[in-house]
Parts: structure tokens; sequence; C-alpha cells
């Protein structure tokens, strides 16, 4: 009875080596940083982004695809929105007594899939389905309707890769939305973020916001990173510990929107409204 299955086996065999030497050409092509294999990465990728718009029609064939972008766009757009009248109320308090006060840019964002992680990779990234035929560009702030996810590092056609703000290499200017305590950004491992650079007497409680600072040479401000969980002051005395829950839930990421304006333009219109304000 063993016979049939052994010779199977043997009359198989070319295919299994066949199958074999593939799985070992593609493990050594996506773990080699040769400028050749790196562009037969992006040209792989960029083919998978279009398998993956196929399968999404599949998926979204009762809606129309102008339908489901207006729907996913415009609900980021309230909750950006939302997030930003906060903040712009907070600055109302605050030069409340002055004639003018700067009026914010609209944010110009377009609406990205993911189209997978990139695993045990350095830095933390996923890539997703826009690239440089829509515009996109290296330092974009990508963000979802929670807040900050991170930012482009690297562009294909029509492909790109986005470094998480869960990364050991990134880092952000930021502060409290409450109390405005400056401090920075930087990840701690596994889900968590921290506030470092805080002085110990600083106004910081369990539940503050912290969002991005009007310092950040890549973010606009006011973009949601997290929520301050339990302070503590370090051994040394001099600064607090301030450990933060991502806004962001980076576990279910499928939806992100790249913010199409850099952050330099942004600034520049600011720095133009109030000049003109006198």
């Amino acid at each position: 009875m063993l016979e049939r299955p052994n010779a199977f086996l043997v009359s198989s065999r070319e295919y299994f080596v066949l199958f074999a030497a593939i799985v070992a050409a593609l493990a050594i092509l996506f773990n080699n940083d040769a400028p050749q294999l790196d562009a037969m990465r992006s040209f792989a990728v960029d083919r998978y982004a279009a398998f993956h718009v196929l399968a999404d029609w599949k998926t979204w064939r009762d809606y129309t695809p102008e339908e489901v972008r207006a729907l996913r766009q415009r609900t980021t757009q309230l909750l950006l929105e939302n997030s930003q009248l906060r903040e712009s109320y907070l600055e109302n308090m605050r030069l409340r007594r002055m004639l003018e006060y700067r009026e914010r840019m609209a944010l110009d964002f377009r609406a990205a899939r993911v189209l997978f992680k990139e695993s045990n990779s350095t830095p933390n990234t996923v890539v997703i389905n826009l690239g440089a035929a829509e515009n996109v560009r290296a330092n974009m702030a990508v963000v979802t309707p929670e807040g900050l996810a991170g930012k482009v590092i690297k562009v294909n056609r029509h492909t790109s890769h986005v470094q998480l703000l869960l990364d050991r290499d990134f880092s952000v200017s930021a502060r409290i939305q409450r109390s405005r305590v400056l401090g920075i950004v930087t990840w701690t491992g596994a889900q968590d973020l921290e506030l470092t650079g805080v002085a110990r007497h600083a106004d910081v409680t369990p539940g503050d916001v912290v969002v991005t600072s009007d310092s950040s040479a890549l973010f606009p401000p006011g973009l949601r990173i997290g929520i301050v969980q339990e302070p503590s002051v370090e051994p040394s005395g001099m600064f607090k510990r301030i450990p933060l829950t991502p806004a962001v839930n980076f576990t279910r990421l499928e939806e992100v929107f790249v913010l199409m304006t850099p952050n330099r333009n942004l600034r520049d219109q600011l720095d133009l409204n109030s000049g003109n304000g006198g």
C-alpha cells in the first residue's frame, strides 16, 4: 500500500525541488538591501497593490468607489476638525485679549489602505496603496481618525512605506493639551509611548490628552498622540515619567490618511496670517 504514495513522491520530486528553490529565492530577495533587489521588491509591492485593488473592488462592489471614498474622508475630516476645534478653543482662551489670532489652514489629506505590515522590520513599518503617482512624498504625516499614526519614509510609484509611531527611532514634539506642558514622545516598547523631558513639578494628570506641538518640524499642531496614564517621578528626581496610551489602535490599522500639505507650508501660511494681523 505504500508503493503508490512512494511512487508519487519520486515522480514529483522535481516539483518539490522547484518549490523549495522558489521559497529560498524569495527569502534571499526580501532580506537583501542591494539596490537591484530593492528595485525588484518595490516592483513586487506595487504589483501586490494592484491585486489588492481588485480584491477591494470585489468586497465593495455594491458601493461606488466615490461613495466609499467620500464616507471615509468625511468621517476622518469631522474627527480631525473636532480635535482642531478643541485646540482652537484653548488657543482662543489664551489669546482672547488680542485683536486677532491666526487662522489654521485646512488640512488636505488622501485616504489610503494598509496593504500589509512588514514583519520583523526595522523601522516598524506598514505599506499603503498610495505612492509617487498620487503625489505622496517622504516625511508626510500619516493619521487615522483617532490621531497620529506615523510618517512616510519611502515612496514607490503606487505604494509607500510608513514608519509607525511605535518605533524606537520615531520621536515627535508634543504638549499636554490642557496645561500646554511641552515634551518629546518616544516609543518604550510593545504598545506603549512615553512623554519625556517634563520637569517633576509640571502640571500633568492621568487622562490628559497629548497632541503634536507647534514646535514639530514635520507634523501640524493639534494631532492627538495619546492619553496620559499614571505619571511618576524618575529616580533622579528631576523629571517625570509619563507613560501614554496611544490614541491610535495599531493592532487594527486598516485605513489611514496621508496629510498632503507639508508642515513647512502650514507654517508659512500661519506666519503670513500673523504678519497680516500686524
